[in-house]
């Protein structure tokens, strides 16, 4: 449990708890976009509006490859990471969480409906665009 503190990017935000400790909290089975991508902005704006300086529960759901903890974020009755794959702001990321089935479908509905970065021709998925060169 914590506020909205600061936002890192469209997935990794900062919680202040009420100990006044700040945490690194990582979103669990999506993956928005890298800075300097099309829409990374945009979600990181979505985020910001959603979290910041708001009571949020971060559950811990799995541990990704680097060994920190990926989390399910909730306000309330809402959810951040659905929030972000129904608003075509990221990605499923299928390696993270292979059996969620209700993300899949988020991020379907939100391909057939071009919402977001889904309104692009042909998407660079960020675990792709990460392995190029942008400097």
């Amino acid at each position: 449990m914590g506020k909205g503190h600061r936002v890192l990017d469209g997935d990794t935000i900062y919680l202040l708890r009420e100990t006044g400790q700040i945490v690194r909290v990582e979103l669990y089975g999506i993956d928005a976009p890298e800075r300097g991508q099309p829409f990374a902005d945009a979600a990181a704006r979505a985020v910001r509006r959603v979290v910041f300086r708001t009571d949020v529960r971060a559950r811990a759901e799995t541990d990704g490859p680097d060994g920190r903890s990926l989390f399910v974020v909730r306000m309330d009755d809402r959810v951040l990471n659905e929030h972000l794959l129904r608003r075509g702001l990221a990605w499923w990321d299928r390696r993270q969480a292979p059996h969620a089935d209700r993300y899949r479908r988020l991020e379907q509905r939100a391909r057939a409906n071009e919402r977001g970065l889904w309104a692009q021709p042909d998407p660079v998925p960020p675990w792709t665009w990460r392995g190029r060169d942008h400097r």
